[in-house]
């Protein structure tokens, strides 16, 4: 096990906000993995935007913040339940907990406000049901997926689910009901993420497998097989896509740029499995994060 790097104090004053050293303000912001939750985020903001077009200001508010603080609550407590694994790996080892910035009871704390908080806020100004989305989102991320990580490598079904409640989450805020359309949602974004999530597994398998955790869904060290499944499960996302027009939510200007992006996305898994290597791995995991926002905001603005 690599050896955990504590931060040490000096007497240097700090630059501070409200009396918290901004160094300790930073480490909160990335507890919360900033990054990941921002695409998260930006799918449940996307989605308030697809039943009406007049959304109130106060209800968009509290879908963002409340969206955000579940998120963050989650990857707060994922990095709570997992600090001793990520301090093995040298993409992780860096995070708050394993580097010494805050220590695990402050980060359980934080985490817990956040997840709390979020749920309160959805609860109050947007609906008691996208509240207990959010709370099912929240519990099976940390309860469910975060432990399966190191047990079974089918975890990524697992936590593909929550990973795919949060648009489901702005479309009830708006329409308080879980109908076809909210289903649509979220099996877009739960396919969405397994060439996403298999394509960084594969990335890092080392790293992955030395601290212990099993991602990916066999031993493929080589990347055939997973190229193949990452190809199957991009062309369910692109043919699911098309959905909307079929069913006469969307025009067919919609399907043909719903067909361009997805043709476009899938180069990247078909370079993949033609040829495996950190490169092609690389290309899918930038290539669906440019998709999945992209396609979103298509399917706002063309009818």
């Amino acid at each position: 096990m690599k050896p955990i790097v504590a931060v040490t104090q000096n007497s240097m004053a700090l630059p501070s906000a409200a009396g918290i050293p901004l160094s300790r303000l930073g480490a909160f912001w990335q507890l919360s993995k900033p990054r990941v939750t921002l695409l998260v985020w930006l799918s449940a903001l996307a989605t308030v935007w697809l039943p009406r077009a007049d959304v109130p200001v106060a209800l968009l508010f509290a879908v963002a913040l409340g969206v955000w603080l579940v998120v963050a609550s989650a990857n707060g407590w994922n990095q709570v339940i997992e600090w001793r694994y990520d301090a093995r790996m040298k993409r992780t080892a860096h995070r708050p907990i394993p580097s010494g910035r805050l220590s695990v009871d402050e980060a359980a704390v934080v985490s817990t406000l956040w997840g709390v908080s979020g749920v309160l806020v959805l609860w109050l100004f947007a609906n008691p049901l996208t509240a207990t989305l959010g709370a099912f989102a929240l519990l099976t991320y940390v309860l469910a997926y975060t432990p399966a990580k190191r047990f079974t490598a089918w975890c990524t079904v697992i936590g593909a689910v929550p990973g795919a409640i949060p648009p489901v989450m702005g479309w009830t805020a708006v329409t308080g009901r879980l109908d076809a359309e909210a289903l649509f949602l979220f099996l877009m974004q739960f396919l969405w993420q397994f060439p996403h999530f298999w394509a960084i597994a594969w990335k890092y398998q080392r790293e992955y497998r030395e601290a212990g955790f099993r991602i990916l869904p066999f031993d493929d060290r080589e990347g055939i097989l997973l190229g193949r499944l990452m190809l199957g499960f991009s062309a369910a996302v692109i043919g699911l896509s098309l959905l909307p027009s079929i069913a006469g939510w969307r025009s067919a200007l919609y399907a043909a740029g719903a067909l361009l992006l997805g043709a476009w996305s899938f180069r990247a898994p078909l370079a993949f499995a033609r040829q495996p290597d950190p490169k092609t791995a690389l290309r899918v995991i930038l290539t669906s994060v440019g998709y999945l926002p992209l396609w979103f905001l298509w399917l706002i603005l063309v009818p």
